[in-house]
């Protein structure tokens, strides 16, 4: 990929030349506002394991989110045992992302700038992350909350990231707004950012992984897809980024100023 430097830097230029009023924020959730506790190495090598039996081949290596519905019913039934057996130790092992809180209160208190979860976790995650670790600090919750297992208005389940369908569902039945007004956040270039580039996102924010966020390799998007406007180290970089590249006159607007670590490809 190195060799593709030149490229990159292209792409960034090319980027940089937006201009659009920044109107949301859509967030991931484990490894961006929380600290992932999902042993996605064991995800894999159950559900490897569980669609080997279940297709009578050897399988070791895909999104296992979208390889658990190609298996039987009864392959789908032990599939969903094992994600809840995973995301439940993971509940009980949530911890909050230093400067969540902080960033929920500046986005809240200080710019017109709505906020959303989009993850590839379950409802009741989001839920109980609310419930025991913001509402006692007095922050609202995120809205819209878009779980692998949200629905549409129609009854349909919105279809995972890296599939652009729920960015574009939050813009178009929540926020009234263009994708080009919005940022998407998140630790994964292939599922968050690439995300974020389908739909056509005003910029996409990738916060350098501290954890295993693996859950298979998916080899659908290109090197274009999955590359970043900005990379953070810290989700507590994101407010001075923000005021620094994106507020001008009180207003949330990006700038042709462009920062990027291309080494990290």
């Amino acid at each position: 990929l190195l060799s593709t430097t030149n490229n990159i830097k292209a792409l960034f230029l090319q980027q940089s030349l937006k201009s659009t009023t920044i109107k949301g924020i859509i967030f991931d959730m484990d490894g961006t506002l929380i600290q992932s506790c999902i042993d996605f190495a064991d995800m894999r090598k159950r559900i490897y394991k569980v669609a080997s039996e279940d297709l009578g081949r050897s399988v070791s290596d895909g999104d296992v989110i979208k390889l658990a519905p190609k298996l039987s019913l009864d392959g789908q039934k032990k599939a969903d045992a094992i994600f809840a057996d995973i995301e439940a130790k993971a509940l009980r092992d949530m911890k909050l992302m230093p400067g969540m809180i902080e960033l929920c209160k500046f986005l809240d208190n200080e710019t017109t700038i709505k906020r959303a979860i989009l993850t590839r976790n379950v409802f009741s995650s989001i839920d109980y992350m609310y419930e025991n670790y913001m509402k006692q600090h007095n922050v609202t919750r995120f809205n819209p909350q878009i779980a692998r297992d949200s629905l549409d208005k129609d009854g349909n389940i919105l279809t995972a990231k890296p599939q652009p369908d729920a960015i574009h569902y939050i813009c178009r039945e929540c926020w009234n707004c263009s994708p080009s007004e919005v940022i998407m956040v998140g630790d994964s270039y292939k599922d968050d950012v690439v995300a974020g580039n389908r739909a056509g996102c005003g910029a996409t924010i990738l916060l350098k992984p501290k954890f295993d966020n693996n859950s298979g390799n998916d080899n659908e998007s290109t090197l274009n897809e999955r590359i970043p406007t900005f990379i953070i180290t810290e989700l507590s970089d994101l407010q001075p980024l923000l005021l620094k590249r994106y507020c001008t006159d009180d207003k949330f607007i990006t700038t042709t100023s462009k920062s990027i670590d291309i080494s990290y490809y």
